[in-house]
């Protein structure tokens, strides 16, 4: 009777404990805790993700109806901005720059042929003289969000070769993020995924996403940030804070955001800082040969993500070329990452040949891994190391770090470079 009492008193005590790490959070099934959160009443533009867009002028205005007349000496350019319901460049805009007056737009939204008054939108200063801002919200008829935010950016008296006297250089955004905090071990976390205003759905497995890491309440969209990823039919693990986390489940129309916790060891990312080592890999050249990263120690190496497939890309050979032959005899060597299919690569090889640019190019193949440890999702990405392998430049110029583009390039290897 005493052992059997015993016995009786163990698993009281055995299951007082389990209700209480129940109750506390701290136990959690299958190996993970999981964190809930909520989404905001209105979603953030995606500012990295713009269209080039070309006003051309509107000479008479006349079969225009405006709720408030344009000023009389105004010049007036005209295009069309992204409709997200359409997914289609389909709402009439108009740039407007009345004389010795702030410019502003007007963008039929509604689709009634009138330029209502709540449709006229005031442009924004930014640091940049040359750029201003101002977002354009665009009616979803249905689901639980109500405006899609269309982000347009005016590069005043900016021009470019294919455009006409007159013309005006707009880029309008395409993407917007549902954007939601999640209670992640006691602390608010920003996070943030991509939304179809058709389906009026996000797929957190699926497209752009991203976790406030560092908790200063912004998610870096920077190429390198280890805040945002493109998740390709994946459950991405970020790090928040000390934590690793993915997303279980991201439900728009329920308001709710379930995200679990992983080890340590799930969370594959390369963080990328200015002044950290490069971590070494192997990757195979185009002949063929095993290579490491720490081969190039003891010279400055511009790490170059790119293909022959890409248009911008293909514009920056010419100022790498030009950088290699100049800078190559003060210490300098180039990596291409190229991201071209195996049978297409001798044709790039022998055009890069052809061309004088002989510096080394990794294989695709051989580099898969990197790529996606890194979450390179942008091309071209550039990253610059010194002689001891240390970040000196990952192309973020907007924190003051030395650009690695076009004659820029020149100039930053020019000022960086032992004489």
């Amino acid at each position: 009777m005493m052992l059997l009492e015993k016995k009786r008193k163990m698993a009281y005590c055995f299951t007082t404990a389990l209700l209480v790490m129940l109750l506390s959070g701290s136990l959690a099934f299958g190996g993970s805790d999981e964190y809930t959160g909520k989404f905001e009443p209105q979603l953030a533009s995606n500012p990295d993700d713009l269209e080039q867009i070309v006003f051309k002028p509107v000479p008479n205005t006349s079969s225009l109806k405006f709720a408030r007349p344009i000023e009389a000496e105004a010049t007036v350019t005209a295009g069309r901005l992204y409709q997200a319901t359409s997914d289609k460049f389909a709402v009439l805009a108009l740039l407007v720059e009345p004389r010795g007056e702030d410019p502003y737009l007007y963008a039929d939204v509604n689709t009634n042929n009138i330029m209502d008054e709540d449709e006229r939108f005031a442009f924004k200063e930014t640091d940049d003289p040359y750029i201003l801002l101002t977002t354009v919200n665009e009616p979803l008829k249905e689901g639980p969000l109500k405006t899609f935010p269309v982000l347009v950016q005016y590069f005043k008296g900016v021009e470019s070769d294919e455009m006409k006297p007159g013309e005006r250089m707009i880029l309008s955004s395409k993407a917007a993020f549902a954007v939601g905090t999640v209670d992640i071990q006691g602390k608010k976390t920003l996070v943030q995924y991509d939304y179809n205003p058709r389906s009026r759905k996000v797929n957190p497995t699926k497209g752009k996403l991203g976790v406030d890491s560092n908790g200063d309440g912004v998610i870096d969209l920077d190429p390198f940030s280890p805040e945002i990823a493109d998740a390709e039919d994946e459950e991405v693990v970020f790090r928040a804070g000390n934590t690793y986390v993915s997303t279980k489940k991201a439900d728009v129309e329920k308001n709710l955001i379930v995200m679990r916790s992983h080890p340590a060891s799930d969370y594959k990312r390369i963080e990328l800082s200015i002044g950290a080592t490069m971590p070494d890999f192997e990757f195979t050249d185009f002949s063929g040969k095993k290579r490491r990263l720490v081969e190039f120690r003891g010279k400055y190496l511009l790490v170059d993500f790119w293909g022959m497939w890409c248009g911008p890309c293909r514009r920056e050979l010419p100022y790498l070329k030009a950088a290699y032959s100049r800078f190559q005899p003060r210490g300098f060597e180039i990596l291409g990452m190229n991201t071209d299919d195996p049978p297409i690569q001798p044709q790039v090889k022998s055009i890069l040949e052809k061309n004088g640019m002989t510096w080394t190019q990794a294989r695709r193949e051989s580099i898969i891994q990197v790529i996606r440890n890194l979450r390179i999702h942008t091309f071209p990405t550039t990253l610059l190391i010194d002689k001891d392998g240390k970040v000196v430049s990952l192309n973020n110029v907007r924190q003051g770090q030395p650009d690695l583009r076009g004659r820029d390039l020149l100039k930053s290897l020019d000022e960086l470079l032992p004489r």
